[in-house]
């Protein structure tokens, strides 16, 4: 794993209380002993990786979990904007410790080459063993900060109208950096390589642009995000699936299909296979019927959206605003709502109820249910002994009332507008 973790971790302080502002020094931490929750302890063999990427303190790396710089190479960091040697901004956006060397312009070059010599170990100590390489790269986001010149020596800065495209620029660059190692090592028939993004775009507009809204909202230009994948000799080439939606939580099941790896049953309750579909736009079956966004603030739902077919119900919570149907084949920029149109009543009345049911906060099920030990219960069954809670996913899948970690972010849930 190379790049921004940015999933949460602990830092090791066996000596008190953890300092935040200043994690490196504070005499609370040892950084001499790995933190805590990083990528080693979920299963990758190697790592090298910042906390928050390039946003937030520390602006340290950490290899393997263990600080990659000595204690005395440290510096304390002001907000603002620092030339580089080669004429380059770092930018900081926030205050903080951190290396003495930081630059937030090479985040993404150095990830290139930490890539590379995990693939030049990989095929020298274990070229028959399979691997998997997460890079997640720290632009394109915030501080925009675009290197001067790329590897190759390919001007980035300054290239188009602002930073922000700068750095769209240098990702393209480094996409390419990183598919040509594996088409140099002759891997591209054993290799799937996956591209895509965690979030929409910004709150930035462009000649051309037409989906609605940005980063942390329900409409279109939230949560669409490309998704480009290559599997040479496997995957066609060059065709498009646009007929059916998945989300990145899906690449789960679908890798481990593809790999011929089993999902273990308590896992991945979210993901759903779409590899025969790759193969093939005809092979639909089993795929998402619905799929549903939302959006937490200050620990309550504040809105919500639901895609099935070419129609997306849009429902505003907490603004107590006006629920919206689109018909996004004919209106991708969600701009004209359909929902009192008559004709698409039961419609929404059945996106209505699916929304409910894939939701942050569910109704209980009266239903028989079936755990995954195979016996058969009611909610009732997790009213008598709220522990089976815990023993049960199922408990919190339909039994929402009962066994809900997070009911508090549905107190101010309303009716649904029917």
């Amino acid at each position: 794993m190379f790049g921004k973790w940015h999933l949460g971790l602990t830092f090791p302080t066996p000596g008190g209380k953890f300092n935040v502002t200043h994690p490196i020094t504070g005499s609370g931490s040892d950084f001499s002993m790995p933190v805590i929750d990083g990528p080693n302890d979920i299963g990758f063999d190697t790592s090298y990786f910042t906390v928050q990427g390039i946003q937030a303190p520390p602006y340290s790396f950490f290899r393997d979990g263990i600080l990659d710089h000595d204690l005395l190479d440290f510096a304390y960091w002001e907000e603002g904007n620092y030339v580089m040697e080669d004429g380059s901004v770092s930018k900081l956006l926030n205050a903080g410790e951190g290396s003495k060397d930081w630059d937030s312009t090479s985040f993404n070059m150095i990830l290139v080459n930490e890539t590379i010599s995990f693939l030049d170990d990989h095929m020298s100590t274990r070229p028959n063993d399979p691997f998997f390489a997460y890079v997640a790269l720290g632009q394109v986001h915030i501080p925009h900060s675009p290197p001067k010149h790329y590897f190759d020596g390919t001007p980035i800065a300054g290239v188009y109208d602002n930073d922000h495209q700068d750095l769209l620029f240098e990702m393209d660059k480094v996409i390419g950096s990183l598919v040509s190692e594996v088409e140099d090592r002759g891997l591209t028939n054993n290799t799937i390589i996956v591209f895509s993004s965690d979030n929409g775009g910004l709150n930035m507009r462009y000649p051309g642009s037409v989906l609605r809204g940005f980063k942390g909202q329900v409409y279109e230009g939230g949560h669409r995000v490309p998704l480009v994948m290559r599997y040479d000799g496997v995957f066609p080439h060059g065709e498009v699936r646009s007929s059916h939606f998945v989300g990145l939580n899906d690449l789960y099941a679908t890798l481990a299909e593809i790999a011929g790896v089993g999902v273990p049953k308590r896992s991945a309750q979210d993901s759903v296979s779409f590899a025969k579909y790759i193969e093939s736009e005809e092979n639909t079956s089993g795929l998402r019927k619905y799929i549903g966004t939302w959006v937490y603030r200050q620990g309550k739902v504040r809105d919500e959206a639901i895609r099935y077919g070419d129609f997306k119900l849009v429902r505003d919570i907490l603004r107590n605003g006006q629920d919206a149907l689109y018909n996004l084949k004919d209106d991708i920029g969600e701009s004209r709502n359909l929902i009192n149109d008559p004709e698409h009543e039961n419609l929404v009345l059945q996106m209505y109820e699916e929304l409910r049911k894939i939701g942050p906060c569910p109704e209980d099920t009266s239903d028989v249910i079936t755990l995954v030990n195979g016996k058969q219960r009611r909610c009732s069954w997790f009213e008598r002994n709220l522990n089976r809670c815990d023993r049960f996913f199922e408990g919190d899948l339909l039994c929402y009332s009962i066994c809900g970690r997070f009911d508090n972010v549905c107190s101010a849930y309303p009716p649904m507008y029917v």
